[in-house]
């Protein structure tokens, strides 16, 4: 296995933290990503300890946004972060990501500076532990989690507020300018996420195993090498072919072909 293939643990979306686990042992996985729930599920000191027995590298707690337009609920919200972070600093992850949150009444500019606003005590509290607090753009549709619908608006979001990007390959790889994008924003770049497409789809989210749709990946990989990027890149496959295939053979399938992939990119 390439020594930059993460696992995400949204690939194994129904299962609980133990049974990934156990995953990653069978597969040879050393380096995941781990979704907040899953990890609040199992109990945080419990899952803690779990993590760091099987000896997994974690390369990010992630976790939902906060809505731009619910300034009552914004310090609990902010409380939520701050717990997420206290799990990212006890895992030893490097990366607290999130969504943008829905913007809600507010227009897209109003609900960027809210995101500033209500990101900065937590980047704050981020950077103290040596984490960076990072953005992961949404599909359109998708509004109750996020506003933020492009690794271009992702970038300077980024830039403006002292955040890292989250860069979702399946949302963006034909993304126009996408090149001028990764090589302005590789200093922000700090999680790549990697699937696969097969078209047509009417369903969300429908990702596929790298290799089996019509995402040049390895061009957008390389493009990534050229800019300097040298973090992890996160196998993350959720939808109704991975559920039909089978978490275990789907992963499995997955880690091999992300390899094969950033061997060929030189990454």
């Amino acid at each position: 296995m390439h020594p930059r293939v993460a696992l995400h643990s949204l690939s194994t979306a129904s299962w609980p933290l133990e049974r990934d686990l156990e995953l990653y042992a069978e597969l040879g996985v050393r380096r995941a990503a781990l979704f907040v729930d899953k990890l609040t599920a199992a109990g945080t000191e419990r899952a803690v300890e779990m993590v760091r027995a099987a000896g997994i590298e974690v390369t990010q707690v992630c976790c939902p946004g906060i809505p731009s337009d619910t300034a009552a609920a914004v310090p609990g919200e902010q409380a939520r972060l701050r717990e997420a972070l206290d799990m990212t600093v006890a895992l030893g992850a490097g990366c607290l990501g999130t969504t943008t949150g829905t913007a809600g009444t507010l227009s897209w500019e109003q609900a960027a500076v809210a995101l500033g606003e209500h990101l900065a005590p937590v980047v704050e509290a981020a950077a103290a532990h040596g984490v960076v607090v990072a953005i992961e753009q949404t599909l359109p549709v998708r509004v109750e989690i996020g506003f933020v619908h492009s690794l271009r608006e992702s970038v300077d979001l980024a830039a403006r507020f002292g955040l890292g990007v989250i860069m979702e390959t399946n949302y963006c790889w034909n993304e126009r300018g996408l090149r001028d994008t990764v090589q302005a924003g590789a200093d922000r770049i700090t999680r790549v996420q990697v699937s696969d497409l097969v078209p047509p789809s009417t369903v969300i989210p429908d990702r596929a195993v790298p290799g089996d749709g019509v995402l040049p990946l390895t061009n957008v990989v390389r493009m990534l090498v050229e800019a300097g990027y040298t973090g992890p890149f996160e196998l993350e496959m959720l939808g109704p072919r991975i559920e039909a295939e089978g978490y275990a053979s789907a992963c499995r399938r997955g880690v091999v072909a992300l390899s094969e992939i950033l061997t060929a990119a030189g990454a």
